[in-house]
């Protein structure tokens, strides 16, 4: 009889949920999240039921699922996730919950994104965040993070500057073991590492009404040093050592403008550069010798588009985007201290991508809804500053969404998109860079990967958190890039090239349990998995295997309480970690990290301060790498000359993080 009550609950939460809707659009105001103890926006979107934030990739410019007034952030290089870390609770008016491109939402590929609606009042905020690194062996690395929100009428801005000191978690104490297929001793090296990234940044966002649209600025400094050491005690002494160096940098404008006739107008312009350097050094028997590398990246965007929204809930979109990527790299050996550089590597790479597209989104009804669209995209790449014509490609790129609501609580979608992968600089430096040309006379250029993906989805969502997502991703790959050998009479090289196509497919599940009838209130399960499986043919053996990189199972648990009578909140996540195989001409190495857990705990001692302690690390995550070297650098040639097995156990950290809010 005990459990009589608890489905009572649930058919009332059903009833309550077929009431309001679940299709199209639904709206949290900014009370809902008062059980939480929010403090910015960011905590309000992970408290969104059934919702999974994604931050989407800065570097490759893919953006994420969380909208700010409709729109998506100016810029490229701050992390969604700390954009809507800047937010305070205070300016946000609610928060729609869009499945489905209702409204005119531009999906950019998500089934459901959520947009922020900001208040349209005065606001003055600030907020300073002292956090540090507590290491086991009892060393503190602190950070210290500000920001400044302003708003008067039509203008608004937003400054913050940080500085971070972060030790590598990924060093500890480890060996390396060598084998050797002929028989002779096994070597065994003693390993130990450290190291430590240092970061600061500025970043500034303004924006204001111009000519009755809307006008935003937005600029950003990154400077960032990397250091690391690793002692090797086996039948000699050596020392590796990384000194890296860099800086990033961004200006972005942006005009959005409604338009007669239900339209509207975005136009973007954005310019980065970024700057490495790298000096790699190695000490054993009083000699020393260097690896220097240099690169500086420029990436240069136009882009526009128009938006249609008409009375019977069509949306046409058709823009036009512009990206220039150029990319410098120099790399030098110095053999010792009294020798001069070797004669250096130089590549120089530029990718000039003109990027149509026109699509159409149709909000049925209230249970069913369309987008049909597509891009054309036409890239071309020079490889030398000689090279006055680079190679050029076209792309078309289709794309079919439908997602159909049988329920409130129930949503079926499906998926059909052709996509063309991003150019990777470093693959074309290894390829177009080789010192004997004539080696790839005969070989066409590198081009990116085209994948033709169909998926389909079934969610389905319950007791006002709960949700369960299971999804299935079928993939047919053409010109996958990979290493592949060139061989002569003489010898065999490796290099980056297109290496034939490949089939995948993947199968995803979620599921958000809610714990309140568990005797947990306010607790929330999270379990996610994700099982993969590829096949691709190896261009050195000519065999069937995966596809390099690939993980074939991942998952996840995750559990959260909110405890507002206590003014907190504590929880823990486990995954299992990482292991995947890659394929080079000589070798197979394989990449693995055992299971991670985490803890955490939040108290609020006022309303505008957290303290946070986070225990990270707490199964001492093990980082393998095992090396297959094969006799004659070609696994086609000759079986194992050796087997390297390399093993390192880091150490748990904590996080002890005080944020303050004015």
């Amino acid at each position: 009889m005990r459990h009589f009550p608890s489905i009572r609950h649930a058919v009332l939460l059903v009833s309550a949920l077929a009431a309001q809707g679940m299709a199209g659009a639904q709206s949290f105001a900014p009370a809902y999240f008062n059980q939480f103890q929010s403090s910015t926006a960011l905590d309000m979107i992970t408290r969104l039921p059934g919702f999974v934030f994604e931050g989407g990739n800065t570097g490759r410019g893919t953006p994420g699922n969380v909208l700010i007034n409709g729109k998506r952030p100016t810029s490229k290089t701050d992390p969604l996730g700390d954009v809507l870390g800047r937010i305070p609770v205070a300016a946000v008016e609610r928060i729609d919950v869009i499945n489905g491109g209702a409204s005119g939402i531009d999906m950019q590929g998500y089934p459901t994104v959520a947009n922020v609606v900001l208040k349209p009042m005065d606001l003055v905020s600030a907020s300073t965040t002292a956090s540090s690194y507590v290491t086991a062996d009892g060393s503190l690395q602190p950070t210290l993070d500000s920001n400044y929100n302003l708003k008067r009428g039509d203008k608004s801005i937003n400054i913050s500057a940080g500085w971070r000191r972060s030790p590598d978690t990924g060093q500890g104490e480890g060996q390396r073991i060598t084998k050797y297929a002929d028989g002779g001793p096994d070597a065994q090296t003693q390993l130990s590492g450290s190291g430590i990234s240092e970061n600061k940044s500025v970043k500034m966002n303004y924006g204001q009404d111009l000519f009755d649209g809307q006008l935003t600025l937005n600029g950003a400094f990154n400077p960032w040093t990397y250091q690391s050491q690793i002692h090797n005690d086996g039948a000699s002494v050596g020392l590796n050592s990384n000194d890296n160096a860099g800086r990033t940098m961004e200006q972005g404008i942006a005009y959005t403008r409604d338009l007669a006739g239900g339209a509207s107008m975005d136009l973007k312009a954005t310019h980065r550069s970024a700057e490495v350097s790298n000096d790699s050094a190695f000490a054993s028997g009083g000699s020393t010798s260097h690896s220097l590398s240099s690169t500086s990246a420029n990436e240069h965007v136009l882009a526009g588009q128009l938006t249609w929204q008409t009375s019977d809930g069509v949306v046409i979109r058709g823009g036009i985007e512009r990206a220039v990527n150029t990319n410098d790299n120099n790399n030098a050996y110095q053999p010792n201290a009294q020798s001069a550089a070797a004669p250096g590597i130089y590549a120089w790479a530029q990718e000039s991508r003109v990027e149509g597209q026109l699509s159409s989104a149709w909000q049925v009804d209230s249970s069913l809804s369309a987008e049909a669209g597509l891009k054309l995209a036409h890239s071309s790449l020079s490889t030398s500053s000689a090279q006055a014509d680079g190679k050029s490609y076209l792309y078309p790129k289709p794309r079919l969404r439908l997602a159909l609501s049988p329920s409130p609580a129930l949503q079926l979608r499906l998926r059909m998109e052709r996509e063309v992968s991003q150019l990777n600089f470093g693959d074309n430096a290894g390829f177009f860079g080789m010192a004997d040309k004539t080696l790839r006379a005969d070989l066409p250029d590198v081009v990116p990967a085209k994948t033709w993906l169909c998926e389909g989805a079934v969610e389905y969502r319950f007791w006002d958190r709960g949700a369960a997502v299971l999804s299935y991703t079928q993939s047919h790959i053409s010109d996958v890039v990979d290493r592949m050998p060139i061989r002569t009479a003489s010898a065999t090289y490796d290099t980056a090239g297109n290496i034939g196509d490949a089939s995948a497919d993947s199968v995803t599940g979620m599921l958000n349990l809610p714990t309140d009838s568990l005797a947990l209130p306010q607790g929330l399960l999270k379990l996610s998995t994700t099982w993969r499986s590829s096949s691709v043919t190896d261009p050195t053996t000519l065999t069937t295997r995966r596809l390099s990189g690939e993980q074939a199972l991942a998952w996840r648990v995750e559990f959260s309480q909110d405890l507002p009578q206590q003014k907190a909140a504590w929880g823990f996540s486990v995954d299992n970690g990482w292991n995947n195989d890659s394929w080079q001409v000589a070798e197979r190495d394989t990449s693995s990290g055992s299971s991670w857990a985490r803890a955490f705990v939040n108290y609020r001692p006022a309303s505008n301060m957290m303290l946070t302690l986070e225990l990270n690390n707490l199964a001492s995550r093990v980082i393998t790498y095992d090396r297959m070297h094969y006799a004659g650098n070609d696994r086609l040639a000759g079986g194992p000359d050796f087997y390297e097995h390399n093993s390192t156990r880091t150490q748990p950290f904590a996080m002890l993080r005080l944020r303050r809010d004015w």
